[in-house]
């Protein structure tokens, strides 16, 4: 009953208060406007958008510049719900284009997640003084742009907007991020003429290196690359930077301006840590790649996760489950059967000491050595030399001090021994195949014989017939 009548007093209170209020867009606008100060200006956009289609023009622009305000923006659509994001349609764009009077206060445009739009939306842009960077790649940061299945977006639709802007005096245009699916050479030829005029206002602009100073961009380079990449510029900070420019506090010789591999942005060490691996030799943002640093005495490699899954630029130790990179930290302890590998500081505090033969130089570890039998690494005690069983055997036949050593020869007699026995065995097979090959042969000669006699028996069968065909002829003439 209590509950009942809290109720009834808050529906009493509100309708007190705002007796006219049959909707949201009823409220007050200062109301409004303090639940938008809670929102990202994306959602401020949308609510704003939304409200206005339940007013007039004049009421929509007074309430539009009071949830959204009237300073300058970037509207990054990865500050909504991804799910939401993913269902805006060239229409909804369009609308919060339109309600934030994006063409006078947008500066950096980013459409990430909207997966389900062709660029058709974008036309409030056109002819934009005001917009510094728009990314079309609909990704968000630390992701690839590879997308799966494409996206509709369209350069018909996109360029023709970019080109007015670009047209315009006074173009605050420095950076574009394409979508990866139009790099594929039939769609790049057919926007080449933006390329060239994109290019042609960047150069007229006179932009040059921030660190040397020198004009961008440098030799016969373009601004926009032929992945459709912008050159020279950081996609964060938009400062530009030359390929050959390093990083005064960078204690590898980090280049100012790098691409990671992963998500295909051009970013600056000021504004993003970048990790070049020591395998596969790709740079990585940190935020893009998870490293690993190689255990190896004095090395600072950093080894990336794809190539520590696929094994073929380190080893881990199997003890102490750490890393070395190939470059620089080979591991001595390595079993050429099951592949484990065994580190130095291991092999040493665990008094780990996997024989390898002096010979063929396979090395197993103590496991798969006994597993070898007579085939195993044994070290000889007289000679002391340390053999596989096939090598100890072949330097016993081959050289004359191992020939009169009792220790190699005791060593090498099982082996000898089931080497006698693997040639008896292989005798006996090749024994019953002959014997098999001489039944094979003896019945193919009966077969052989019996297929003459055949056809010889053919051969009588067809004169007889020509005998009984001529004495009919005959018979018939007379």
């Amino acid at each position: 009953m209590a509950s009942a009548n809290d109720s009834s007093k808050r529906r009493r209170i509100l309708g007190g208060a705002y007796p006219d209020a049959g909707c949201l867009s009823d409220l007050p606008s200062g109301i409004l406007t303090h639940v938008a100060n809670y929102l990202a200006p994306p959602s401020r956009a949308l609510f704003s958008a939304a409200l206005a289609t339940h007013q007039n023009s004049a009421a929509s622009d007074e309430r539009n510049t009071a949830i959204v305000g009237n300073e300058l923006i970037t509207l990054d659509f990865g500050d909504i719900e991804k799910d939401l994001a993913a269902k805006l349609s060239d229409g909804d764009i369009s609308a919060v284009l339109q309600c934030i009077d994006a063409v006078n206060r947008v500066k950096k445009l980013k459409l990430t997640n909207c997966i389900n739009i062709t660029g058709a939306g974008l036309e409030p842009l056109r002819g934009s003084t005001i917009i510094e960077q728009i990314d079309l790649s609909l990704v968000g940061k630390h992701q690839s742009p590879r997308l799966r299945p494409h996206p509709p977006i369209s350069f018909n639709h996109v360029i023709p907007i970019l080109g007015s802007i670009i047209e315009r005096e006074g173009s605050s245009l420095r950076h574009l991020q394409f979508p990866y699916e139009w790099r594929a050479e039939d769609e790049r030829v057919q926007f080449e003429d933006f390329f060239g005029r994109y290019n042609e206002m960047l150069v007229n602009r006179g932009a040059s290196c921030l660190k040397c100073n020198a004009n961008l961009p440098r030799e016969e380079r373009i601004w926009i690359g032929e992945n459709n990449l912008q050159n020279y510029t950081c996609y964060e900070c938009l400062k530009h930077y030359c390929e050959q420019c390093k990083h005064d506090d960078s204690e590898y010789g980090e280049y100012m301006l790098n691409c990671c591999e992963m998500c295909e942005k051009q970013l600056c060490a000021d504004c993003e840590t970048n990790i070049r691996c020591i395998g596969c030799e790709f740079d990585y943002c940190v935020g893009c790649m998870d490293f690993t640093d190689c255990s190896g005495t004095g090395c600072d490699a950093d080894i990336c996760k794809d190539c520590i899954a696929s094994g073929d630029y380190s080893e881990k130790c199997w003890k102490c489950e750490r890393y070395f990179c190939h470059e620089n930290c080979v591991l001595s302890n390595r079993c050429d059967s099951c592949k484990k590998n065994c580190c130095d500081d291991c092999e040493e505090e665990y008094e780990y000491d996997w024989p390898q033969c002096r010979r063929c130089s396979e090395c197993f570890c103590d496991n798969c050595n006994e597993k070898n039998g007579t085939d195993a690494i044994r070290f000889c005690d007289d000679c002391d030399t340390c053999y596989c069983g096939k090598c100890r055997v072949s330097m016993c036949q081959e050289v004359k001090a191992h020939k009169s050593c009792a220790g190699c020869i005791q060593l090498a007699g099982p082996l000898l021994l089931e080497e006698n026995q693997t040639l008896r065995n292989e005798n006996n097979e090749v024994k019953a195949e002959n014997a098999t090959l001489k039944d094979t042969n003896r019945y193919g000669h009966e077969h052989i014989n019996w297929l003459k006699e055949q056809l010889q028996y053919q051969k009588k069968k067809v004169k007889d017939l020509e005998e009984k065909t001529k004495q009919l002829k005959t018979g018939k003439d007379g």
